[in-house]
C-alpha cells in the first residue's frame, strides 16, 4: 500500500543526527556512575541539570537542542525528572 503524501516521516538529515548525538552524550554523561565517596561527578550532574531543564537558561538551550534534533523536549524533561529526581 502506498503511502500518503501527507504522512510527515522523519528525515535524518546528517545535521540532525549530530543534534541527535548531542543529546544522546548527555543521556550517556547523566548516566555516570557515582565516585568511589557516592557523590556524582560534575559531568554527571550537570547533565542531569540539563536533562531536567532546571534553570531558564538550561531549559532554552534543551528545547533548541531538541528542536534541531526533532524531538519533543517536553518528553525529555518528563522523562529525565522522572529517572532522575530532585533530591529532597
Amino acid at each position: 500500500m502506498p503511502k500518503s503524501l501527507w504522512a510527515h516521516e522523519p528525515i535524518l538529515t546528517p545535521e540532525r543526527k549530530l543534534w541527535r548525538a548531542v543529546l544522546e552524550q548527555a543521556c550517556l554523561d547523566s548516566e555516570l556512575p557515582p565516585s568511589l565517596d557516592g557523590s556524582l561527578s560534575d559531568d554527571c550532574a550537570q547533565a542531569r541539570r540539563y536533562l531536567r531543564a532546571e534553570s531558564r537558561f538550561e531549559q532554552a538551550n534543551l528545547e533548541l537542542v531538541c528542536d534541531f534534533a526533532d524531538v519533543p523536549a517536553d518528553r525529555v524533561v518528563l522523562w529525565s525528572r522522572k529517572r532522575y529526581p530532585l533530591a529532597a
